[in-house]
């Protein structure tokens, strides 16, 4: 089996533990550690190709939930909502944009106590020229898959997410 040099440690880590501890589930264990280290850097490579352009992960992916809504206007709780995010962290997302001119704060006509985020005219200009970069990026990063190979991911990460809860 392939062994990535990143990841050898942990491996022989947990294959020392199921030495010591027969019956572990050695290959759970390795899939959770597996899909913790692929996030990091994930993660990690994906900032790395956003930097450039005054971005991270958070803040792309917080743009595209308000670029993809009908009126590219969210409630930062809808924000936390959409991205899986805390209410603080949502409301620092939101500060964000509003710092960087991609997006404006409006009090809500129902309740002034909300306030709503929406996409500025050059947070959209913004995102539209980002898309084709990013579209780039990401068929690179899964250039060595098949479209069977990301099918089968595909299908596998969605049945662990339900087993989860998600």
């Amino acid at each position: 089996m392939l062994m990535n040099s990143s990841f050898q440690h942990i491996e022989q880590a947990i294959d020392a533990i199921e030495r010591r501890n027969p019956g572990s589930p050695r290959q759970e264990v390795l899939l959770n550690r597996l899909f913790c280290h692929i996030q990091s850097r994930l993660t990690c490579h994906w900032n790395e190709a956003l930097r450039p352009h005054g971005l991270t992960d958070t803040l792309w992916i917080a743009l595209l939930a308000l670029y993809s809504h009908p009126e590219q206007a969210l409630y930062p709780s809808d924000l936390s909502d959409t991205l899986d995010f805390s209410r603080t962290n949502a409301t620092r997302v939101s500060d964000e944009l509003v710092r960087h001119g991609w997006a404006s704060r409006q009090s809500c006509c129902e309740d002034r106590r909300k306030i709503k985020l929406i996409l500025t005219a050059e947070g959209l200009d913004f995102v539209e020229r980002m898309i084709p970069i990013s579209r780039e990026y990401l068929i690179n990063q899964w250039g060595d898959f098949s479209p069977a190979d990301k099918d089968t991911l595909e299908l596998l990460m969605r049945k662990l997410l339900t087993t989860l809860g998600g």
